[in-house]
C-alpha cells in the first residue's frame, strides 16, 4: 500500500528535475544578455599593444618593461580567480548564485589563462626561455609593491598612534 505513493513521489521529483534541467538550458540559450566582464579594462595590455604598434621605434627595454607590467597584472588577476573559485563553486553547489554569474566567472578564468599564454609567447620573442621566469619575476614584483603599501600604512598608523598617545599624555598632566 506504500508502493503507489512512493512511485507517485518519485515520479514528481523526476519530472521536476527534468523540467529544471530543460528550463535552465533553454533559458541559457535564449538569454540575450552578453557576458559581463569580471575584471575591468586591462590597461597594461593596452599600453603594451600601443607600444608595439607605435610608428616610431620603441627601445626594446621599454617593451620588456611593458610586458613585465602586463605579466604583473595577469598574475594579480590569476590570484584573484584562484581565491574566488572555491567560494563560487560552493555557492554554485548550494544554488546561491545563478548560472549567469558562474558563466561570467568561467569566461574570466579562460581569459586569464589565454592572457598568460599570450604573455609567455611574447616573452620568448624577446629572450629565449624568458617565459619560464617572467611570471615568477612578476609575482615577486607584485609582492614587493604590496609590502611597500603595507609599510606606508604602518608608518601612518604609527604616527597616528604617537599623536594619540601625546594627546593623552597632555590631558593627564
Amino acid at each position: 500500500s506504500l508502493l503507489l505513493p512512493a512511485i507517485y513521489l518519485g515520479g514528481c521529483i523526476a519530472a521536476m528535475s527534468v523540467f529544471s534541467y530543460v528550463y535552465r538550458r533553454v533559458a541559457g540559450m535564449l538569454c540575450t544578455k552578453s557576458v559581463e566582464p569580471w575584471f575591468g579594462e586591462n590597461v597594461e595590455k593596452e599600453q603594451y599593444i600601443a607600444l608595439l604598434n607605435c610608428e616610431k621605434s620603441v627601445p626594446e627595454h621599454h617593451l620588456k618593461a611593458a610586458l613585465l607590467r602586463r605579466a604583473m597584472q595577469a598574475v594579480h588577476r590569476l590570484k584573484e580567480v584562484q581565491q574566488e573559485k572555491p567560494a563560487l563553486q560552493q555557492l554554485m553547489r548550494m544554488g546561491s548564485i545563478g548560472d549567469d554569474l558562474w558563466r561570467d566567472f568561467t569566461v574570466a578564468e579562460q581569459e586569464v589563462v589565454l592572457e598568460l599564454q599570450d604573455i609567455a609567447q611574447e616573452a620568448n620573442t624577446y629572450k629565449p626561455n624568458w617565459n619560464q621566469t617572467i611570471f615568477s619575476t612578476a609575482a615577486q614584483m607584485l609582492e614587493h609593491e604590496r609590502q611597500k603599501i603595507l609599510r606606508t600604512e604602518m608608518v601612518a598608523l604609527r604616527e597616528a598612534e604617537e599623536k594619540r598617545r601625546k594627546i593623552q599624555e597632555a590631558e593627564m598632566e
